[in-house]
């Protein structure tokens, strides 16, 4: 369950506040009747003689201002959340209607929207901690911060809240309006940009987490998250050539900056590329020798080359086997490159062994599984015949029952 800090709330100063109507007898009998209904709290019987003031004149302002009065108190005085939402709704709509007809109630409304705020914004609070206990209450948080926005629509807060909360209640495709809703009303939190990339690239809209992240990577440009995600977008994107060229202008820009020689080198790593991988992974871990992912990474990278190197050697052992009848002179020469990239492997799997024994150290300490890295380990401590190093990370690898 993903939960969000909700800030708190003015409840002992707004509390205190009481709807707020207009002074004075109305001339019309029917606004003075659901007046006092409104004090009796018979909400229905209000509601029929505000109808019958306002069939009379729609223009009324009091009587609609009224009416959006009796309709707040009666949706607080109802427990289902679709009913309450609609109630507000309506109240809304009639608090509205009687502003644009009488400009001097603004004031009057804004007290009264104050108070629905408080209130709408506490019921959100409420049913989003029940969801910890019924899942099904997140629906209901969802139904109370989608009113709360109809209450503040400028409320920034509001929409990361109900996004939150559709998240919980399973609905994540449509978490996505209101997160980018959030960001519309000047939200520029982390995990907004961050939860709102994820949605994006679930949902097979790489393109749009690839603009959204790189705002967020302008905005915070020591991020490791914002970073790891954007590169992923561009991965998922196609965009491979564009991550290349902004790392690159990143690393130029700021050549002391462990992040972007990580992710350059990790980008280079995925292109294949492993001399230049090699040396900015290289730089990252110079920076910071505690830095896990680029460890693994500059590992994985001498392994990989590795791996290329092995796959000429079986090329020209091939090409051997396969002309017996080759000149001698030629043959010599190949067995020669045979055994001298045997010896280039050999040296890259020892190359990968420091940095990946500390990405291990690392990620034990951090309290992350290393089996991943274990399995490289295993590799290249047999690569370079060190049989008892390879059955020290048996089990870690997951090879030990085999």
């Amino acid at each position: 369950m993903i939960m969000k800090r909700f800030p708190f709330l003015l409840a002992l100063v707004l509390g205190g506040f009481l709807l707020m109507g207009a002074d004075g007898c109305s001339s019309d009998p029917n606004v003075e009747g659901a007046k006092l209904d409104l004090r009796n709290k018979d909400y229905d019987r209000a509601l029929e003689n505000l109808a019958t003031a306002l069939e009379k004149n729609p223009q009324n302002a009091e009587a609609l201002f009224l009416k959006g009065q009796v309709l707040q108190e009666k949706a607080f005085s109802v427990t289902d959340a679709e009913e309450h939402a609609q109630l507000m709704a309506e109240a809304l709509d009639a608090y509205n209607q009687a502003v644009a007809i009488d400009p001097t109630l603004a004031e009057d409304l804004k007290r009264n929207l104050t108070l629905a705020y408080v209130n709408e914004f506490q019921k959100g609070v409420q049913a989003f901690n029940r969801g910890r206990e019924n899942p099904e209450a997140f629906n209901e948080a969802v139904t109370y911060f989608k009113t709360v926005s109809l209450i503040a629509p400028d409320s920034a807060g509001v929409y990361v809240n109900q996004a939150f909360s559709l998240i919980n209640a399973g609905r994540e495709e449509e978490a996505v309006e209101p997160f980018e809703m959030a960001l519309e009303k000047g939200d520029t939190d982390i995990d907004t940009y961050r939860f709102l990339a994820d949605l994006y690239l679930r949902h097979d809209r790489a393109q749009d987490a690839v603009t959204l992240l790189e705002k967020a990577v302008q905005e915070y440009p020591g991020n490791v998250e914002l970073q790891a995600q954007l590169l992923n977008a561009y991965t998922l994107a196609g965009q491979l050539d564009r991550a290349l060229e902004k790392y690159r202008e990143a690393v130029e820009a700021d050549p002391t900056n462990k992040v972007y020689h990580y992710n350059l080198g990790s980008l280079l790593l995925e292109r294949e590329q492993y001399d230049e991988a090699i040396e900015h992974l290289k730089k990252a871990v110079e920076l910071d020798p505690n830095y896990a992912n680029a460890q693994y990474n500059l590992g994985a990278a001498y392994v990989n080359k590795a791996v290329d190197v092995n796959e000429r050697i079986r090329e020209l052992d091939d090409e051997i086997r396969a002309n017996p009848n080759m000149p001698q002179a030629e043959r010599t020469a190949k067995e020669q490159e045979i055994e001298r990239l045997t010896e280039e492997r050999r040296e890259l799997f020892a190359m990968a062994i420091p940095p990946l024994e500390q990405a291990k150290k690392l990620f034990e300490e951090a309290g992350e599984d290393p089996m991943d890295i274990c399995r490289v380990l295993f590799q290249s401590y047999v690569q370079t015949n060190q049989t008892d190093k390879a059955e020290s990370v048996e089990e870690c690898a997951g090879y030990g029952d085999l």
